[in-house]
């Protein structure tokens, strides 16, 4: 299938937004290992030994989506691939690397992580105007994460453990965020090219046919999900530490 390309700084954009993403991830462990009491020279091995882990994951999938797997057979393919990018994004969070991060950062880190997600809905609605994407990918359609964005940076600075307040800011916000990536999940499905999504789309969504555009799927929505998992296993953390107080 045929995808229309976007523009220099619309991809320099999302580019950089997936390297942040990246960045920001093994940045986040090794804040955390260190802030949990690792030194400085083990907390640098560890966290080199997630980010081979991650760039080998990163590599699979780039060569699966360019080995054009993928078009040959939409179903199931299509399907198992983005299962497979939120299986991975929930092993990461629910693994002892995502419970570190969950002890080890504070509740405005983990918030504000999720910032991200402006600049790249500020992305797919430029993709929209040029034809990459459909329609129904951006706010003009039934895609709203862009709220999820803006909330990241407006309700990060009042996120605190130690404030009950704090912490009912931060369950706010991972509830409307958590909200919000299910449906943009169920829009980019459903505005896809396979036999049971919608018919009137048009293009239909191919990011996950293409490189680098596929990243979308491996980085931004599994760093999404994996971040709103892991900042569910602090809250429920601070929880506990609550009652046994």
């Amino acid at each position: 299938m045929s995808l229309t390309p976007a523009g220099p700084f619309s991809f320099a954009t999302f580019i950089a937004v997936v390297g942040a993403v990246a960045l920001a991830t093994v940045a986040g462990d090794f804040s955390a290992r260190r802030r949990l009491g690792t030194l400085r020279p083990a907390a640098i091995r560890q966290t080199l030994l997630l980010a081979l882990i991650l760039l080998v994951w990163l590599a699979a999938t780039c060569a699966f989506v360019a080995s054009g797997a993928i078009e040959r057979a939409l179903t199931p393919r299509l399907p198992l691939f983005f299962a497979a990018a939120n299986l991975a994004a929930l092993i990461f969070a629910l693994s002892p690397t995502g419970a570190r991060l969950a002890r080890g950062l504070p509740l405005s880190a983990l918030i504000a992580f999720q910032a991200f997600r402006l600049p790249l809905e500020l992305v797919l609605h430029t993709w929209a105007e040029h034809g990459t994407i459909p329609r129904t990918m951006t706010w003009t359609g039934q895609n709203y994460d862009i709220v999820t964005g803006i909330l990241a940076i407006l309700t990060a600075p009042f996120a605190d453990r130690a404030s009950p307040r704090g912490r009912a800011v931060a369950w706010t916000f991972n509830v409307i965020g958590f909200a919000l990536l299910i449906n943009l999940m169920r829009v980019a499905v459903m505005s896809s090219p396979l036999p049971f999504a919608w018919k009137d789309v048009d293009p239909p969504l191919q990011l996950a046919l293409h490189l680098p555009y596929a990243l979308i799927v491996t980085v931004c929505v599994a760093g999404a999900l994996a971040g709103h998992v892991v900042l569910t296993r602090a809250l429920l953390r601070n929880l506990l530490v609550e009652r046994v107080r």
